[in-house]
């Protein structure tokens, strides 16, 4: 017999409150009324504030801290490299360590002036990704059925694989019975992060052309600070 994975359909709010961050950047969060949210309730909203809020970072240059002897410890250090890499998990619908590590080490040794967003192109081209951007789904897993149940195709042919890799010129389209269900998770998405420049959306005809990614604005693409420098040192070394 086969073991279950218990955990493959298990909300992931609770690592929320651990990492003190909205990962995902759901909404229904902020509706629960049990105790064990209240004080992460009360951070958050305060954070959501305009004058709390963090400022957008550029993911497409490396940094240079401006207090370089801050969290210079190996403790903090880790703490730090630990946060990144689980937010940006959960932001990619709970990403597995060993599939985040196949991504790293595939552009490892290829020769690019910065891999940051190399990286981020390998995330920002899957099928899953593009439709959850264009606000086509409330959540990468709101995503994900739809690709797997078969009412997403790409060039008029039905994908049912989650992480199929677009290209450049690709037209996505959404069966039009679940139009109405497009159409409502449209008005209730937010309009802030707007959708990367490289979508040319058609609200009307539900339907998506996936440009050049090369064009991203990585400043847009994350509810919340992230240092993938960070991540990608870490996976060099293990």
């Amino acid at each position: 017999m086969f073991l279950k994975n218990k955990n493959k359909f298990k909300p992931s709010y609770k690592k929320f409150i651990k990492l003190r961050e909205n990962s995902q950047n759901r909404r229904k969060v902020l509706k629960f009324k049990k105790q064990k949210w209240k004080s992460f309730l009360e951070f958050y909203k305060r954070k959501l504030k305009w004058y709390k809020k963090f400022r957008p970072q550029n993911q497409d240059r490396y940094l240079v801290s401006k207090y370089p002897n801050r969290f210079t410890s190996y403790s903090k250090r880790y703490k730090r490299t630990l946060q990144s890499y689980k937010n940006f998990s959960l932001f990619y619908g709970n990403l597995k360590k060993k599939t985040l590590k196949n991504k790293i080490l595939s552009i490892k040794n290829k020769k690019f002036k910065n891999k940051n967003p190399e990286l981020l192109k390998l995330f920002e081209k899957r099928l899953d990704v593009v439709l959850y951007r264009a606000k086509f789904c409330h959540s990468l897993r709101n995503a994900q059925q739809l690709i797997v149940h078969g009412k997403v195709s790409v060039n008029s042919k039905i994908v049912r694989s989650k992480s199929f890799v677009l290209e450049a010129g690709d037209l996505i389209s959404i069966d039009f019975k679940h139009t109405e269900l497009i159409q409502s998770n449209i008005r209730e998405s937010e309009m802030w992060p707007i959708p990367p420049k490289h979508l040319l959306i058609n609200y009307k005809t539900m339907q998506i052309i996936f440009g050049d990614v090369n064009h991203t604005n990585s400043f847009l693409l994350y509810p919340f600070y992230l240092n993938l420098e960070k991540i990608l040192v870490n996976f060099y070394h293990q």
